[in-house]
């Protein structure tokens, strides 16, 4: 008993790799070793390996089974040897697998995700966006990077989490954000003045760009910015898009107050419910917006922007390009046609 303790404490502190080879290299030899043994009652190889699997997981058909004393004293064998081995495998591959479990949630593994998006800083309004994210698109994959949160914010199949300062390189490179469709930098919540808060977000930005730029690839960033007087600093850094809450809300909150109703519109707008902005490439037998108007409109979609210029109204005869991106209102059901 002594010498089968020091043998199994041995297997426990094997290398995982040692370990996996010994227990197949222990499978395949005592399933030729039983055919060769006894020939008569294990008619192949396979009929070997049958019987080996299934006394070494502890299974026990007993459809098949040693009649020689030979057969026997080697089944003998493989009860305590190839049984602890096995034992000590499963383990091993339960506690990998519980390891990588608590480092997902930890947030310290490399993503391996393409095409996914990066939400930067977690906040009360980047809880809100992933809410609406996962709601919204069945496909989407999201990754949120935070240097205070302990663990993962939600335990999600399509979420994945990194710990770890997201003004560092490494960080957003374990988040893999040359793989990213877009990246959201967050403001940080109530911890900073506006000054520190957009300061914060421009650094990160800035590693972003400079990543990119390294890399020869356009990594599209969008800001949440908590003063709009530091919007050029932005601009120098190369940020594809800004949002300024506070601004927003003030202009929405004095539209609303004239125009009765108008937040309701923009809230649909902005929401999975009803009626919703939506991106789409336009068709090659588009060759005017007034053409693309005509078409979208039959469909049930109403076309407003070529990108970020709503002026397209009043220039409906001029030509589509071929790389641009249209955006439509209409609802999910005629949204799901029209990209089909």
């Amino acid at each position: 008993m002594i010498y089968f303790k020091k043998f199994f404490v041995k297997m426990i502190h094997l290398n995982n790799w040692t370990l996996v080879f010994a227990t197949i290299s222990l499978v395949l030899i005592s399933s030729y070793f039983i055919y060769f043994i006894e020939p008569e009652t294990f008619t192949s190889p396979f009929e070997g390996l049958w019987w080996t699997m299934t006394t070494v997981a502890t299974v026990g058909y007993g459809d098949v089974s040693p009649t020689t004393v030979s057969g026997k004293i080697f089944a003998m064998f493989l009860y305590v040897i190839g049984i602890g081995l096995m034992t000590i495998f499963i383990g091993k591959v339960i506690d990998f697998f519980s390891l990588r479990k608590r480092l997902k949630e930890e947030g310290k593994l490399k993503i391996t995700a393409n095409d996914h998006i990066i939400l930067i800083n977690w906040t009360k309004r980047a809880s809100i966006t992933l809410d609406e994210l996962l709601t919204t698109f069945d496909s989407i994959h999201v990754v949120i990077i935070d240097e205070e949160l302990a663990k993962t914010p939600l335990l999600h199949e399509r979420v994945d989490f990194v710990s770890g300062n997201p003004a560092d390189v490494e960080t957003l490179k374990r988040a893999n954000v040359l793989s990213a469709k877009s990246v959201m930098i967050f403001s940080p919540d109530g911890r900073m003045t506006t000054s520190q808060a957009d300061g914060h977000t421009l650094l990160i930005a800035s590693t972003i760009e400079g990543i990119g730029k390294e890399n020869n690839q356009n990594i599209y960033t969008i800001c949440e910015v908590a003063n709009s007087q530091h919007m050029n600093a932005f601009l120098h850094a190369n940020v594809e898009e800004f949002i300024t809450a506070n601004d927003t809300a003030a202009h929405l909150a004095a539209r609303s107050i004239i125009y009765n109703g108008s937040s309701e519109i923009i809230r649909q707008l902005t929401s999975h419910q009803g009626y919703d902005l939506y991106s789409i490439d336009p068709q090659p037998e588009w060759k005017t917006y007034e053409d693309a108007r005509k078409v979208l409109s039959e469909k049930g979609a109403l076309l407003i922007s070529d990108g970020s210029d709503l002026s397209i109204i009043n220039n409906l005869s001029k030509k589509v390009k071929s790389d641009t991106k249209l955006f439509i209102i209409c609802n999910s059901d005629t949204y799901s046609k029209i990209i089909s």
